[in-house]
């Protein structure tokens, strides 16, 4: 098991040992235009890559595209590569033995990227919910008719009286990231402006681990579409596909609770 690794320095101190001493051949990367040029010049293949998304640089974009399974930690704000990798997202604070269960996953599969649909065990649940909610948009998304208007400050609102219970009662009760990124993508829609990676992981309110996991997911059904930052290849901003939002406007026009 071979693995390419680009991480700080405090990371491969707490890990490194471990990784060795499990029998995973280890190369670690100071950014990501060092593991760039390792991968130009090596003939041989590496079973994974680790990366710290801060350490993400413009010259590493093209080789993520097309190489070994990415596992991926960190800042959401250069989470846009990853998700055009197709990468499974770590915790910051992994623990060392779940670390090795992840890169065990990788070599079982034998490195090669898994659909979202597959035997990647937090996948399963995560699919499963959001073809659900594909499913049910797409019937709002048939009805015919004109499409009606989003009122922004409505959804707005709404949005406020969702974290508005998080004073009162433990937010894990009414988690819906899903749902909470759907909202805030619909607002963002109506009022023409672009969201970013780091901001919908925000909006998610749920840890930014299974933000990532639930904005991958949510591309791969066909509910979110992934569009590059056109300054930085690093980022990427997020919409609804116009199916998504045409179901959206027509249930947001019908339902008439502010909290939604």
């Amino acid at each position: 098991m071979k693995v390419d690794l680009v991480v700080t320095h405090s990371w491969r101190v707490r890990y490194a040992d471990i990784l060795i001493a499990d029998g995973i051949e280890t190369r670690f990367h100071a950014d990501g235009d060092a593991l760039a040029g390792a991968l130009a010049q090596s003939w041989e293949p590496v079973d994974a890559i680790i990366l710290d998304l801060a350490l993400t640089t413009p010259a590493l974009v093209p080789r993520l595209a097309a190489g070994p399974r990415l596992l991926a930690f960190g800042d959401p704000e250069f989470a846009g590569v990853a998700l055009a990798a197709g990468a499974d997202f770590l915790p910051d604070e992994i623990g060392e033995a779940a670390l090795l269960v992840a890169i065990h996953e990788v070599e079982a599969e034998g490195g090669q990227l898994a659909d979202v649909s597959g035997h990647r065990p937090f996948a399963r649940p995560l699919s499963a919910e959001a073809t659900r909610i594909a499913d049910a948009l797409a019937r709002l998304e048939a009805v015919a008719g004109e499409v009606p208007a989003i009122d922004p400050v409505r959804v707005r609102q709404a949005i406020r009286a969702r974290r508005a219970r998080d004073r009162y009662f433990p937010a894990e009760l009414f988690a819906e990231p899903a749902w909470d990124m759907l909202l805030d993508l619909a607002a963002a829609a109506a009022e023409g402006v672009n969201v970013a990676v780091s901001s919908l992981c925000i909006a998610a309110a749920v840890p930014t681990t299974t933000a990532l996991r639930w904005i991958r997911t949510l591309c791969e059904v066909g509910l979110f579409e992934r569009r590059d930052d056109p300054h930085d290849a690093r980022r990427a901003f997020i919409r609804l596909s116009p199916p998504a939002l045409e179901a959206m406007a027509r249930y947001l026009a019908q339902t008439t609770q502010p909290w939604l």
